[in-house]
């Protein structure tokens, strides 16, 4: 028996090395740093002081919220320390931003109220995420006072960011004009909505496309498509996809050309359906077009990208 294994097995592990894929990358993990503040809109009485709360990690995924800073676009209305402290001042309303280096940034909008019957807060609703060009929708919007109770009879104005791109009217009707994003808002009594950003499409919806190329000397080729319509958002590998063969291969999309994968700069879609042919996948909920630019296969259990496709712009 020694003696089978001695002459057949060493044959035996050299056609199963193949199968499987060697850790080759040692490139070290890379993470996108982020800022996030929250929360991202708050009423305050005059007065009254309220901490926010911020948190920054670098490219490391280290916690470095300590070194954020701080500044008020209205500091008569409402002022802000260098550890994120709000302070009401007088009534009205003021953006706080938060800074972290590389200029990331992130906000708030306060609203600051001497009567607590005054509008604290105003909401836009029914709003979609993606309009066709030529396509309608109407929004609606509702003002809240500090108690949080919802306050009737007042008058609303509407606002695009980009009136090109999206257009609405003094009813809230909204109408897409031309292909790109624009953030629509409601006023009243002095007082706005957070901006609502909705991306309008042309006709027949949107896509973004890229050819893979292999990594590490694994073969993978052949085209990937992003695609939009309305509120669905998914990825066809097309008739010319084939990649080599591995254990665990999952499909990704990611903010990254290279290193390992994470819930920071990636998304998961699933196993790898086949190694060749079309297939299409299904994008989760919240993640748009222009999200990620890249579409990855990957070894799920030694980390390794078998190949990698750049999405146009």
């Amino acid at each position: 028996m020694n003696r089978l294994f001695l002459r057949y097995g060493y044959w035996w592990v050299l056609l199963l090395i193949p199968l499987a894929c060697v850790k080759t990358e040692l490139v070290p993990e890379t993470l996108p740093p982020q800022l996030h503040v929250s929360p991202a809109m708050l009423s305050l009485q005059v007065g009254e002081i309220v901490q926010l709360n911020a948190v920054y990690t670098n490219n490391q995924g280290e916690n470095q919220s300590a070194i954020i800073t701080w500044k008020s676009r209205a500091p008569g209305i409402v002022s802000v320390s260098s550890g994120g402290l709000l302070s009401g001042l007088a009534g009205g309303q003021a953006w706080v931003i938060a800074t972290a280096p590389g200029n990331l940034q992130d906000s708030v909008l306060v609203t600051v109220v001497a009567n607590p019957n005054a509008v604290a807060r105003v909401e836009v609703l029914n709003a979609p995420s993606t309009l066709d060009i030529n396509a309608s929708a109407t929004l609606q919007a509702k003002a809240y006072n500090a108690a949080n109770a919802e306050l009737s009879g007042l008058v609303f104005s509407w606002h695009s960011s980009d009136t090109d791109i999206l257009q609405v009217d003094a009813t809230g009707n909204l109408t897409g004009l031309a292909a790109g994003t624009a953030a629509v808002r409601a006023e009243t009594a002095g007082i706005s909505s957070l901006p609502v950003s909705i991306q309008v499409l042309p006709t027949g919806g949107q896509s973004r496309s890229g050819q893979f190329s292999g990594n590490s000397g694994y073969t993978v080729k052949g085209t990937a498509t992003l695609e939009q319509n309305g509120n669905t958002l998914r990825l066809v590998l097309q008739s010319d996809f084939m990649a080599s063969n591995g254990p665990m291969l999952g499909v990704y999309l990611a903010g990254t050309e290279s290193g390992g994968l994470s819930a920071q700069n990636s998304v998961s879609l699933g196993n790898l359906q086949a190694n060749s042919g079309m297939q299409e996948y299904t994008v989760p909920a919240g993640v748009t077009l222009q999200t990620y630019n890249y579409v990855v296969i990957y070894c799920i259990p030694f980390n390794v990208r078998f190949g990698t496709a750049q999405l146009n712009n």
